[in-house]
């Protein structure tokens, strides 16, 4: 296999200076692209997982993420829910005439809405909540479903008592605790639902009239009140600890792919975004920049300042560098270490070592002490190299170390290009 040649600092023109910079078109983000964005979102998970307000909401974008993983958890438990109603309903004969014993014209009333509308929408609603749980029409489906029914035992209840025969109200709030404490539904649309079933019943016992007796009465408004009091409540708690437990959950994962120093990626992070970015480039027919960065006499450094300032040192390097990746499809990581590694998509050799000089003269400006080196102050070698997207990591890897290690046994301090390699170990 031919390996990379060092070769001189390439000059370049102002078009490709532009053409670097201009952000490319952003892939479909992975797992842990969503879960490393930024600091800022790490603490607002940390928060989260300890918050005791069940109203606080995520960021716009992680809020439509805890919505879908929250369907996805709860669908087909809901699904299950869903079906319920339809079950009480097809064995209704077994236990309603010995139970209630209500009239025939009310059973026929009864089977009507049965056949026609409650048990096609319960099917239909438990059937899209198996098949696509994440879905937002399958949870408005579901949110239908019950709300129809409540109002429908509501006009049952009413139809009855002109023929004679009293429902209990407390059957349409049953409905309530079906829908939000065991569907599991988000707060708020649980309180809409609550706030519709309510004008609901107060607009029809208002449309009837108070010398119609079909309206509650003030116990059975009390018991209403206390009962959808104990649902919110209920509904509170599901809320608070379902928010706590994901950001939690997404608190962990995101510190599984971040450096805890220097709040970089972590090499488990580099190496899925590498494989990821490699795909996109080869659909696009990009080539990708890989340089390996170590910083100079670290060793020395912790000797002498000691390892409190040498953590600090990896940290102002962490800033710096997160700063140079800004690019949708560019990372800096930290691989261990003094060592980092930064992956640049679209990036000519030209364009590579153009930005690794600025990197490396950012890092030298800093003016970071490192007595007892040739400057007195903290360096970095760079060693980079245009891969093909079709290189496997481990290789690119092998490659870029070994021109760092050129840069090395050049007298640190520098940053040393090769030529592009392809797969087959050709140069580009």
């Amino acid at each position: 296999m031919m390996l990379p040649q060092p070769f001189q600092p390439l000059t370049m023109s102002s078009s490709q200076d532009s053409r670097s910079d201009s952000a490319p078109r952003k892939a479909p983000l992975t797992d842990y692209e969503n879960l490393t964005q930024s600091a800022d979102f790490i603490r607002q998970l940390d928060a989260a997982s300890r918050s005791s307000n069940p109203l606080n909401r995520f960021p716009p974008a992680h809020e439509r993420r805890y919505r879908e993983d929250a369907r996805e958890k709860f669908g087909h438990a809901r699904a299950l829910t869903s079906l319920l109603p339809a079950l009480m309903l097809v064995t209704s004969p077994l236990w309603g005439q010995p139970l209630m014993n209500p009239p025939q014209d009310f059973i026929e009333l009864i089977r009507i809405f049965e056949f026609l509308l409650i048990i096609p929408l319960c099917l239909a609603s438990a059937w899209m909540l198996w098949r696509r749980p994440r879905s937002v029409i399958s949870e408005t489906l579901f949110m239908v479903c019950f709300l129809v029914l409540a109002v429908t035992l509501e006009w049952l209840r009413h139809r009855g008592t002109s023929m004679g025969f009293m429902l209990s109200p407390s059957l349409s709030s049953c409905v309530l605790v079906g829908f939000i404490v065991i569907g599991r539904v988000p707060l708020r649309e649980g309180l809409a639902f609550i706030a519709l079933y309510l004008s609901f019943i107060l607009f029809s016992d208002w449309m009837r009239g108070p010398d119609v007796p079909t309206g509650r009465s003030r116990v059975d408004w009390l018991v209403e009140i206390i009962f959808i009091g104990v649902v919110i409540s209920g509904a509170m708690w599901n809320e608070l600890y379902s928010r706590r437990n994901w950001a939690a959950q997404q608190l962990l994962k995101s510190l599984a792919y971040v450096d805890a120093l220097t709040k970089l990626p972590n090499r488990r992070a580099f190496e899925q975004h590498y494989e990821a970015v490699a795909r996109h480039a080869r659909r696009e027919y990009k080539r990708l920049f890989v340089a390996l960065i170590d910083m100079d006499h670290f060793k020395n450094l912790n000797d002498r300042h000691g390892h409190d300032y040498g953590d600090g040192v990896l940290v102002e390097m962490g800033l710096v560098l997160s700063d140079f990746a800004r690019r949708p499809l560019d990372m800096a990581s930290r691989l261990g270490g003094e060592e980092f590694a930064v992956v640049l998509y679209d990036c000519s050799r030209a364009d590579g070592l153009r930005r690794l000089e600025e990197l490396r003269r950012q890092i030298e400006s800093l003016d970071l002490a490192n007595a007892g080196t040739e400057l007195g102050r903290v360096t970095i070698s760079a060693g980079g190299i245009g891969v093909h997207a079709d290189v496997p990591l481990a290789e690119a890897y092998r490659l870029a170390d070994t021109v760092l290690y050129a840069a090395k046994h050049q007298g640190r301090n520098r940053t040393v290009i090769a030529d592009s390699i392809t797969a087959s170990g050709a140069a580009a």
